[in-house]
């Protein structure tokens, strides 16, 4: 067996009593030499890696924290039709004042129908924010964000001169404080939401294969067609693109803080 000095790690010549790169005396009893350890490292990884997975922790939302996700999933596309509204306002004024291709009755007409069309969105929108539950999660966001607007606020009368500095270090201590709290608050939040996105495609994927089965089960006559579509509507009874979306989008929001 190789044998290495206990005092140094120099490998020792076989035979020998005392070590050639410090001079210590080789101990027959010696311990498990670095070779064996790392080959023992090896073997308990290997014996890990057998192992079975620990079965995905499963977070459940309540129905009404569903709901609002869901509502969230509806309102998403009407912002992003708002967005592309105002670039398109913004195309509109360039073409009429900068670039001049259209007439000023062309302007008018097309600057009428996108107002009009931004005002529609926004007004559904408004509908479904009254009927949707507030978000926890959200509202710990804004919490954050309020923290930092306050400190700013903060910082520039403390510049300006308006108060004294023990006043300053006292309110500056005391958002920091509150800010850092809501933080953790945050990143515990994020991080169940994002177990919970991983549970939504899981039974997406669970809710694909079944309905794959139910399709085989329907082709060889094992059920009628209207059994057949009783059992796929029922598998598609809950909005599992619309939760994921929303999950996205609050998990966006977030990236942001």
């Amino acid at each position: 067996m190789v044998k290495y000095c206990p005092r140094c790690g120099a490998r020792a010549i076989p035979g020998a009593k005392f070590c050639r790169s410090c001079g210590s005396k080789l101990d027959k009893k010696e311990k498990a030499s670095k070779v064996q350890e790392v080959e023992k490292t090896f073997q308990e990884d290997d014996y890990e890696s057998e192992e079975e997975p620990s079965p995905p922790v499963k977070v459940e939302l309540t129905k009404e924290e569903e709901d609002s996700l869901l509502t969230l999933s509806e309102i998403i596309p009407l912002q992003k039709k708002i967005e592309e509204l105002k670039k398109n306002k913004d195309t509109l004024e360039i073409r009429f004042r900068v670039e001049e291709e259209i007439t000023e009755k062309e302007y008018n007409t097309e600057l009428k129908k996108i107002i009009t069309d931004m005002s529609k969105f926004e007004k559904e929108i408004k509908v479904k924010r009254k009927v949707m539950s507030s978000l926890f999660l959200l509202n710990l966001v804004q919490e954050v964000l309020e923290m930092r607007e306050r400190q700013e606020k903060l910082e520039e009368i403390f510049t300006e001169g308006r108060i004294q500095e023990s006043t300053y270090d006292r309110l500056k201590k005391e958002y920091k404080e509150k800010e850092k709290a809501t933080q953790a608050k945050v990143d515990e939040e994020e991080a169940k939401l994002k177990q919970y996105r991983r549970n939504l495609i899981d039974e997406k994927d669970e809710i694909t294969s079944l309905k794959e089965e139910l399709f085989a089960r329907f082709s060889v006559e094992e059920f009628t067609e209207k059994e057949y579509r009783a059992k796929i509507k029922k598998l598609e009874s809950r909005n599992l693109e619309g939760l994921i979306a929303a999950v996205d989008e609050i998990i966006a929001r977030m990236s942001k803080v």
